[in-house]
Formats: structure tokens, C-alpha cells, sequence
């Protein structure tokens, strides 16, 4: 008689646990532009296009490599003194090399709209002309500064060369907790999608 009963308090007390368990909040990143750059590309393509919606540049974006210690699905919140503290039940909605891409396409397209973007590893019948690369080296929080380091290439895939390779390092101003986190490193990749911009501007 005692075995059932103790197992089916252990049962019960699992449930109860289970129940009682925190709730797992999930967090991405977004495409964030300064709304005076905006209002600026949107007046110059009006005076040299016209047709704002037709597609005239595909671009590729990737491989999108990221440190070792980035890679994982709970979110650093600070980083000190060579430890990580990982946030509580704070964790990241998608794979962040794939929402790295994600967003440095959608600032890309928020600037030009004649663009058009692929994501490695692409089809070979929509092979572009053009690609990003990026490598993520440091993506963190120290105190009350957010930071970005990394490197971005931008490879012609037709003659295999690079033609471009700059290193970005940037940091921005970030409130406590995961959302804030999130924002900030929002605004990081809309700075280096800036620089990007005016790369593709160049060749275009």
C-alpha cells in the first residue's frame, strides 16, 4: 500500500512544479532606422526612380557566423570579468545568426527598395551577383553599454573575389533587462547595415 501512495505523491508534487514553473519569455530583434534617413532615401529615390517597386538588384545575405559562446538559445544578459550571466527565462525567439540576416536584409530593403535579398546558402538558379558576409565576434552587454564587434565582407560570387572587408565595432547606450537588450542590439545592426548601404550604393 505504501509504494503506490508515495508514488503518487511524487507525481503530484512533479505536477505541482511543473505548474509552478516560470514562464519562458521569448525576444527578437527588428529593423530599426532613423526616421530623418528615411524621409532622406525616400526623396532620392523619387528623384531618380520611376518606379519605386520595381526590383532591379539581388543581393545576397550569409553566411552569418557568430561566436561559439552566441550560439545558444538563452540570452546573455551581462557579461564581467570573462563569465557570462545568462538572463532569467529570457530567451531568443530564433536562431540569432539567422536573425542577424534577417534584419540586416529588412534595414537594407527599408533604405532601397529596389533591392531584393537571398539568403544563404542560395539556389543555384538565384545565385546573386553580390553577398554579405558576416562574423559576429562579440555581440554583449557590459554595465550599461551594449556592443557589437564584427566583420563584414562583401564578395562579387561571379569572380569569387572580395571586393570589400571592414571590421564594425559600435556600442550604444542599454537599459537593464532582456527587451532592452533586444532594442539595443536592434539599433547595433541598423548602424552596420548603414555602413553596408553605402558600400552597395557605391557598386550599384
Amino acid at each position: 500500500m505504501m509504494r503506490p501512495i508515495l508514488l503518487l505523491a511524487f507525481a503530484c508534487g512533479l505536477l505541482m512544479s511543473c505548474q509552478h514553473s516560470p514562464q519562458k519569455n521569448f525576444y527578437y530583434l527588428t529593423a530599426q532606422l532613423d526616421q530623418e534617413q528615411k524621409i532622406a532615401t525616400t526623396l532620392e529615390k523619387s528623384a531618380t526612380q520611376t518606379d519605386n517597386n520595381q526590383i532591379n538588384q539581388l543581393i545576397g545575405i550569409g553566411p552569418i557566423e557568430i561566436a561559439d559562446y552566441l550560439n545558444r538559445s538563452q540570452i546573455i544578459d551581462n557579461q564581467t570579468n570573462n563569465s557570462l550571466n545568462m538572463a532569467d527565462n529570457a530567451f531568443w525567439a530564433e536562431p540569432l545568426d539567422k536573425s542577424i540576416a534577417r534584419v540586416i536584409a529588412l534595414n537594407l530593403t527599408q533604405v532601397n527598395s529596389s533591392r531584393s535579398f537571398v539568403y544563404f546558402p542560395w539556389r543555384s538558379d538565384s545565385k546573386p551577383r553580390y553577398s554579405i558576409r558576416v562574423r559576429a565576434d562579440e555581440l554583449s552587454r557590459s554595465a550599461d553599454k551594449a556592443k557589437l564587434s564584427a566583420t563584414w565582407e562583401l564578395i562579387d560570387n561571379d569572380t569569387k573575389s572580395n571586393l570589400l572587408r571592414k571590421s564594425f565595432m559600435h556600442s550604444v547606450s542599454v537599459d537593464s533587462g532582456a527587451k532592452a537588450l533586444a532594442q539595443a542590439y536592434s539599433k547595433l545592426l541598423a548602424d552596420l547595415s548603414r555602413e553596408i548601404d553605402a558600400e552597395l550604393n557605391k557598386i550599384h
